[in-house]
């Protein structure tokens, strides 16, 4: 063995104060399904490599945390507590402060992730029938966004790397060419990082839309400690998009669902439309614990303490980037700068077995190792370096990659044909043939048929895997021989009306 990993449990865990799982006591009768399952989660005392990136532990200086209890806290817009739907006090300072934090013209809370922000930033900038330029590897948010205003998209697809079943950059290139077929275009939408932490030339690509009055928009929500550290990629907020999307749960350690959307300095989204935007898509009932939980997070990022652990971050993943690239024999670790790509998030660690596929190796980790992963599929398995991440954290996943890798057998070579026959197969890689507006076939009359009656007929509902959240199939779409293994088993909605609205 190359290394020992140390002991899976980490005392002080904050979960290791957890009760244990059990059923009834207290007179109440049995756990509720959804709590049991939590507290089971919990008890399987799992190292997390995954979002949120607080990995379970608390991050912010102990004067700005929440005690253990949250119900106290748990507020609604009374008095004093400003109202998010029209801020003019707490809030407003809030959001305020944010924006200077991040360098832009105006910042937003977002309580419902960031897809109501992506929603948000399509209904401010098209209106029905509007054209909109879209990579293919957008998130799923962004249909509803189409349902939403009844834009008419124009798919491309952006760079591929097959060898790694990866989305690559969108390149000025293709955006170029999108621009000279589609003069009309209103928008375009970009996916920068992808998941897998790949960014584009946001700047290029800025300089292209301008010159056309298009809009820019960046789903940066895997990148939301980019705007804090010199030593990552340059945000889209500092590069000339018009609006940009933070899932600061992510990567910023914040509580799930909370996020931001930004209209940079130069933005041409007016801040009072975008205001209006929001709060057609917002419960008037927001969580005041997840909006502290953003406020605090920002702020603790920003600050020297926060800057630190940033630094830190950096140069831990560097430290286990250059461990496994100098000792791994048989997994494969994704590198940007052998790809040639300039923008890239080294805190997304992709892996690849060339002779096991990723969603077998990567739950035997899980439940051998109690390795939590982010996401696995056919080519790979992706683990995130998070600020809540321990040392033991570090050390345990360095090693147990590297006793893997001692294990791993190379006449195993099944599951390499397996990916590359994906690779071809793969719905995900393929333009559609769009017969419909999205908005039309959401709303046309539909039946549901099996998969197997779905061939060529046009589906009404989205068909996707989370995460990352990216479509095989929109509304309005056909489905194609292509698509019949990645349908549903329950069948597929498609339309029955067989009059169907031009493109």
């Amino acid at each position: 063995m190359k290394n020992e990993p140390s002991t899976v449990w980490n005392p002080s865990s904050p979960q290791a104060a957890l009760p244990s799982p059990e059923t009834g006591g207290d007179g109440c009768g049995p756990t509720p399904p959804l709590v049991q399952a939590l507290i089971e989660y919990n008890h399987l005392q799992r190292r997390r490599y995954h979002v949120p990136a607080h990995a379970g532990f608390k991050l912010l200086p102990a004067a700005w945390d929440l005690p253990l209890d949250p119900y106290c806290y748990d507020l609604t817009e009374l008095d004093g507590l400003d109202v998010l739907s029209e801020p003019t006090e707490a809030l407003l300072a809030a959001q305020t402060q944010v924006a200077q934090l991040f360098d832009v013209a105006h910042t937003f809370f977002l309580i419902n992730g960031a897809s109501v922000g992506l929603m948000a930033a399509l209904l401010s900038a098209l209106r029905p029938g509007e054209t909109v330029l879209l990579p293919r590897n957008v998130h799923r948010a962004v249909l509803s966004g189409l349902i939403l205003t009844g834009a008419r998209p124009v798919w491309f697809l952006p760079d591929r790397l097959p060898d790694w079943g990866l989305w690559g950059a969108v390149t000025p290139a293709q955006v170029e060419a999108q621009l000279n077929a589609h003069p009309e275009a209103t928008a375009l939408v970009i996916t920068s990082p992808t998941y897998e932490g790949v960014g584009s030339d946001v700047a290029a690509l800025a300089q292209l839309c301008l010159a056309r009055g298009v809009l820019l928009i960046v789903d940066e929500a895997h990148g939301s400690l980019w705007p804090f550290s010199s030593a990552l990629p340059t945000s889209a907020a500092h590069l000339g998009a018009d609006v940009v999307i933070h899932s600061m749960h992510k990567s910023g350690g914040s509580l799930t669902q909370s996020a931001l959307a930004h209209l940079p300095k130069g933005s041409r989204v007016d801040p009072v439309v975008f205001q209006q935007c929001l709060n057609t898509l917002q419960t008037t009932s927001p969580s005041y614990l997840l909006m502290a939980s953003l406020e605090a997070t920002c702020h603790a990022l920003a600050s020297p303490d926060g800057q630190r652990r940033i630094v830190s971050l950096i140069e831990q993943t560097q430290s286990l980037r250059d461990t496994w690239k100098a000792q791994l024999n048989t997994f494969r670790l994704f590198d940007g700068r052998e790809q040639q790509i300039p923008f890239c998030d080294p805190c997304k660690l992709y892996l690849i077995h060339p002779y096991e596929a990723g969603d077998d190796w990567g739950p035997r980790l899980e439940a051998d190792r109690q390795m939590a992963y982010e996401s696995a599929s056919p080519y790979g398995v992706l683990y995130l370096a998070n600020l809540g991440l321990q040392s033991e954290d570090w050390a345990y996943l360095q090693a147990s990659l590297l006793e893997e890798d001692d294990c791993a057998s190379v006449s195993d070579a099944t599951a390499s044909p397996v990916r590359a026959s994906l690779t071809e197969q793969n719905p995900a890689v393929l333009l559609p043939d769009m017969v419909m507006l999205p908005r039309d076939a959401f709303f046309a009359p539909g039946e549901r048929v099996t998969s197997a009656e779905a061939l060529d007929r046009i589906v009404k509902e989205t068909v996707v895997h989370c995460p990352p959240g990216i479509p095989v199939l929109l509304p309005g779409e056909r489905v194609l021989p292509a698509h019949l293994p990645f349908l549903p088993p329950q069948g597929l909605l498609v339309v029955s009306d067989a009059l169907h609205a031009p493109v």
